[in-house]
């Protein structure tokens, strides 16, 4: 009987002394053997490695590293790369659970689609949620590529597709990191997550797979059950401000398209509505829709009806977001 490959179940944790040790009987509760854990700490200040520790003395398949400074969840990520045994990798975070065939499925999605129509290129899956947020509600947030048995998005047009807007076919849905799973080769060959960026590094990493090729399937069954929670590095500042650094980072891929002014334009309207500044946002879109129409037609229209205006608005151009 063939050996199944070793799987890298990769969790940063911060902070998160009353949540880790549920999400890592999440992971360790996975079907799939044989499996590592690979958690690193980074540089929390409350109990959070003391749990870990103690966790990690009970569970062999756990290893735990400490980041002497914090240096963000690229950063913490990356060293999960570097420490990887395994062929595949998969993402959790502290504060999640993932049901226990997540990685049956997700694996097998990926080694079928490499058979059938990745020619070698990189694949990457990511599993649709549900998320849960702080006032009680929840929904179901899908991904892109969850049709099977069909060529999923893939290459420059899923790029376009983060950074754009730009309409994909089956190229709807979040690519969150926490939902992630793919070949260590693949994260390697990408080069990580890039450590400068300490919100949307996902954005930004899907963005340099989709330029080096890469294919993006996803499973509609939600396999993940993410609960939102708020810390420091999670402000609305936080998140303009490294969503600016992407739009100047990928500068050239939306220059092609002539769309880099109306990208900024568009960014700052939604940080005006995010922000509350009502009549900032009005003035911001009616010059849009003034200069731009189609484009600015285009963009509230795919917005909208996905996932509601205000969430729309709070999530765009990053890939977590259904557009």
């Amino acid at each position: 009987m063939t050996q199944q490959p070793l799987v890298t179940c990769g969790v940063t944790a911060f902070n998160a002394a009353k949540t880790i040790e549920r999400a890592l009987m999440s992971v360790l509760a996975q079907t799939w053997r044989p499996l590592e854990v690979v958690v690193v700490d980074d540089a929390s200040d409350d109990d959070t490695v003391h749990v870990l520790e103690n966790f990690a003395k009970v569970h062999p398949e756990v290893r735990v590293f400490r980041l002497e400074e914090n240096g963000g969840v690229a950063v913490a990520r990356n060293r999960i790369l570097a420490e990887a045994r395994g062929e595949f990798v998969a993402f959790f975070d502290d504060d999640d659970e993932s049901l226990p065939e997540r990685l049956a499925i997700q694996i097998e999605r990926i080694v079928d689609y490499e058979r059938d129509f990745a020619d070698g290129a990189p694949v990457i899956c990511h599993a649709a949620r549900r998320v849960l947020y702080p006032d009680g509600t929840e929904k179901i947030a899908g991904t892109m590529g969850e049709v099977e048995g069909a060529l999923a998005p893939s290459g420059k047009p899923v790029a376009h597709r983060i950074l754009m807007g730009t309409p994909l076919k089956n190229g709807y849905g979040a690519c969150a990191t926490c939902s992630q799973c793919a070949r260590l080769s693949t994260y390697r060959h990408i080069g990580g997550f890039d450590p400068v960026l300490r919100r949307s590094e996902d954005t930004d990493f899907n963005v340099r797979l989709a330029l080096s090729g890469g294919h993006f399937v996803g499973v509609a069954r939600p396999l993940i059950e993410q609960t939102m929670t708020a810390t420091s590095d999670k402000s609305l500042a936080a998140e303009y401000e490294n969503l600016l650094r992407i739009i100047e980072k990928h500068r050239q891929v939306i220059e092609e398209q002539g769309q880099y002014e109306f990208c900024r334009s568009w960014m700052s309207a939604k940080q005006a509505w995010l922000e509350r500044r009502y009549l900032t946002f009005g003035w911001a879109m009616s010059w849009l829709a003034l200069t731009r129409p189609v484009l600015t037609s285009q963009r509230f229209m795919q917005a909208v009806p996905h996932v509601g205006l205000n969430v729309a608005f709070r999530q765009f151009h990053s890939a977590r977001h259904p557009q």
